[in-house]
């Protein structure tokens, strides 16, 4: 139960910091929202190593944890571009498939879940990709380019669930540490290759302190959760965040919902019910 709660818990930071940082790249430049909310994330994560005072666990799970950033790297970039050059209402779906990497991964390793288990899994990802539909009036002429994207958002986030809990095993704080300094210097790489302009006002600044702190408790709630629990479970509701995203614009934009996506939320609820009951 403690580990499905902190995956709740982990989607719920995640869905928040991807509205916030929505809103904030409406009036920022994306590059600029990307690295200074990630490095806000990669201070607090070497302040609290500094203050455990505690090694690093050996190269091969460093090297985990390193994948797991550049995998969630690729989420975002993919994800993003997605959006802009093809049909958002394939992209979203595609991408919505990305537990269904650690879960044929612990298929493989042998954590075959019960069938209530499966169940509730099965009803969380279809909420999931239903609730990531938009409506067919805003679908383009570019499917294959959407279904791409999609799948290489899928893989990286999927890597990114696999992979931190594989490292997680070792160290979560230096896990952590090692995937937010590998997103960073990547973020970072980028923007110097292309010479984008970081630029920010001052007014802004706690905002986008307030989205690393969210990613920073997020990605430890999974990490943790992925541990106590099946990694499979947990990444599907992790992967949650879309629905939190989506209810919040709801609520606060006062974006409507379709009736599909409607749908898709209480799909999603009833299969978190069932997981709980598992």
């Amino acid at each position: 139960m403690l580990a499905i709660a902190l995956a709740l818990g982990a989607g719920l930071g995640w869905g928040t910091s991807d509205f916030l940082g929505g809103l904030k790249s409406r009036a920022l430049p994306l590059p600029s929202v990307l690295l200074l909310s990630q490095a806000t994330a990669l201070a607090l994560l070497a302040t609290a190593t500094a203050v455990r005072g505690s090694g690093p666990p050996g190269l091969d799970f460093l090297g985990q944890a390193a994948i797991a950033g550049l995998g969630e790297t690729l989420g975002i970039a993919a994800l993003y571009r997605g959006f802009a050059v093809g049909t958002m209402s394939i992209v979203a779906p595609v991408a919505a498939a990305a537990p269904l990497v650690p879960l044929l991964a612990g298929l493989a390793a042998g954590q075959v879940p019960g069938s209530l288990q499966f169940t509730g899994m099965a009803l969380a990802v279809l909420g999931l990709i239903i609730t990531s539909r938009r409506p067919t009036a805003e679908a383009g002429t570019r499917p294959q380019v959407s279904i791409l994207y999609g799948m290489l958002a899928a893989l990286g986030f999927g890597a990114f669930f696999l992979t931190l809990h594989n490292a997680g095993q070792a160290d979560i704080g230096w896990s952590l540490l090692t995937a937010r300094l590998t997103t960073v210097t990547v973020i970072a790489s980028v923007i110097v290759l292309r010479r984008h302009r970081v630029a920010v006002r001052r007014s802004d600044l706690p905002a986008l302190a307030a989205i690393g702190v969210l990613i920073v408790a997020a990605d430890a709630q999974y990490a943790f959760a992925s541990i106590l629990g099946p990694v499979g479970v947990a990444a599907v509701l992790g992967s949650l965040h879309t629905v939190v995203t989506i209810a919040l614009a709801r609520i606060i934009l006062k974006e409507r919902l379709s009736r599909l996506q409607a749908i898709g939320v209480g799909v999603v609820l009833a299969g978190v019910l069932i997981l709980s009951l598992a």
